[in-house]
């Protein structure tokens, strides 16, 4: 028997949010579907309707809370003209970012901030690799293979423990810095 089709919003968008509060809160694996279907007041057959399994609705977790996140990257990606600019740019955006991850962070448990952190880079690599091709930087490695090293790598470097010690202008230079020489 064929699913019916799946229309967007109402229970299904209640799902989500519970079960972002909840994966947050426990972990994906501490989260169970009846756990999300008590928080909902829904029984288990519903949540089957709306998703296939547990895995399919964090994907859409995910989606959900990352959906503007890549709006305002992308959109502050394609106005930079130079290395400079990019930084310039991205400080401000990573602080508020920062900010709102703070706010949410509270109880969620580190596999849910591994599984945030590792898709926040997936998602920015496609528009870095852009940005990359766009400034025509002449390096011989494929602008996805950069933007992976230059992505990855600032991650290392804004989530060391020295970084948050830094002055604004330090964090600048140094994050200049690494972007030169990866670009080199």
């Amino acid at each position: 028997m064929a699913r019916k089709a799946v229309l967007t919003g109402g229970k299904r968008d209640e799902i989500i949010k519970e079960a972002m509060q909840l994966f947050f809160e426990n972990g994906y694996e501490a989260t169970s579907v009846r756990m999300i279907m008590n928080r909902v007041g829904g029984e288990i057959g519903m949540f089957y309707h709306y998703f296939k399994s547990k895995e399919e609705l964090f994907d859409k977790v995910t989606d959900s809370f990352f959906r503007a996140y890549e709006e305002r990257f992308g959109a502050l990606v394609r106005e930079c003209a130079s290395p400079e600019e990019l930084v310039d740019k991205l400080l401000p955006l990573y602080s508020g970012s920062m900010n709102e991850y703070g706010k949410i962070k509270g109880n969620m448990h580190w596999t849910v901030q591994y599984a945030m952190h590792s898709r926040t880079l997936l998602a920015l690599k496609p528009m870095v690799a852009e940005l990359l091709t766009k400034w025509d930087i002449g390096s011989e490695l494929p602008a996805d293979i950069l933007a992976g090293q230059l992505l990855y790598g600032l991650s290392a470097t804004i989530h060391s423990e020295g970084f948050e010690k830094l002055s604004d202008a330090e964090k600048k230079e140094t994050i200049l810095s690494f972007v030169k020489k990866i670009l080199e």
